[in-house]
């Protein structure tokens, strides 16, 4: 983990001086947060049901809704009924809450409900998705409408309010906590001390499902003995305009492609489609949640016309927010990922079943 200041110097910055001041700050805020929730200051809040998080403790990146799509399904396969609870953030709807989706037929769309809540609900079926800022008041609403057996919080580690029966934290297994600061110096949320809330954790960006020697020696310090599960993201499938048409993966090879995105990480995207054999002409890329808007979108298509891109490609998350203009290029491909846990499967999926059953 490298913790030198950006300018590599010994001597820090004036800016990194002034951020330093700020993470400062920040920290003892969370600390004291912390603190006024374990001396029970703060009350934490138990609901009438199982309740899993999937978190994380960085800013963005680490693949929490593959992760949490992919547990969804594996309850729903137990049996249990399952709902999705998510704060929605950037959607309309973010704080007073609401239902994006009761497992049947999607209510809301992506600038009410949020884009990775939009998706989600398109993606589970059978599964309600519920926003809100207040995941008690909105896990309450959940349980009220649909009965379920278990709630499944979206990016939960950091509402220790509502308590959980599995806290399972992701990592980026490549850059686990950035330069080691909080925020916003680097991207750390909380202090690593609270590393030790965590029930299991799962590196996420692990090739293959697998990692180094060297790096899971690393986290298996750091983990002091609970379970460590591997998992990358991999490519799906290939949709056409509108996804009613799909492709083989291999139809991106040598294809001329202006490429974009808007997710925290853009350059795993781009890294993912030269992998696929896609020849980028161009690469353009928006910050997380950015919502396009229709002189964006006429803008990328000229400058992939002015160089003779084949096709426009971009993510199913950025996908959610263009669908319904009129101004999308009609010669759009969006990949779609999933996430792939190799041979630690069997082990998560034991893992989580043996929790609830004992919790």
């Amino acid at each position: 983990m490298n913790q030198e200041d950006g300018n590599g110097s010994a001597f820090p910055s004036p800016l990194n001086s002034a951020l330093g001041a700020c993470s400062f700050v920040y920290q003892l805020a969370v600390t004291l947060r912390m603190h006024l929730y374990g001396g029970g200051i703060l009350k934490r809040e138990r609901l009438p049901c199982k309740v899993i998080s999937v978190g994380n403790i960085t800013v963005g990146g680490t693949g929490k809704t593959p992760v949490t799509l992919y547990i969804a399904d594996l309850l729903k396969r137990m049996g249990l009924k399952v709902a999705v609870i998510s704060r929605g953030y950037g959607g309309r709807a973010e704080k007073r809450g609401g239902i994006v989706s009761d497992g049947e037929t999607v209510k809301m769309k992506p600038d009410e409900a949020g884009d990775e809540p939009y998706l989600m609900a398109l993606k589970l079926e059978g599964v309600p998705v519920v926003v809100g800022r207040d995941r008690v008041r909105t896990g309450r609403l959940a349980l009220r409408l649909f009965g379920s057996d278990v709630l499944l919080l979206d990016d939960g580690f950091q509402h220790v309010r509502l308590k959980r029966d599995i806290d399972l934290l992701l990592l980026d297994a490549r850059n686990p906590f950035g330069n080691g600061h909080l925020l916003p110096r680097g991207i750390l949320r909380e202090p690593l001390s609270q590393l030790g809330r965590a029930d299991a954790f799962v590196l996420t960006q692990s090739e293959t499902g697998t990692t180094s020697p060297e790096t899971l020696s690393y986290f298996q310090r750091i983990a002091a003995g609970r379970p460590i599960f591997r998992g990358a993201r991999i490519p799906d499938q290939l949709a056409g305009n509108g996804g009613g048409e799909t492709y083989p993966l291999d139809f991106l090879k040598d294809r001329k492609l202006l490429a974009f995105s808007g997710i925290a990480r853009n350059e795993d995207f781009r890294e993912m489609l030269a992998r696929l054999g896609g020849n980028i002409v161009e690469f353009l890329s928006f910050p997380d949640h950015y919502c396009y808007s229709d002189e964006d979108l006429r803008s990328i298509a000229g400058v992939g016309e002015s160089l003779g891109a084949e096709f426009m490609i971009t993510t199913e998350k950025d996908y959610v927010r263009i669908q319904e203009s009129q101004k999308k290029p009609f010669n759009l491909l969006i990949l779609k990922m999933v996430i792939s846990f190799g041979d630690d499967t069997g082990g998560l999926e034991e893992y989580i079943k043996r929790s609830l059953r004992t919790a």
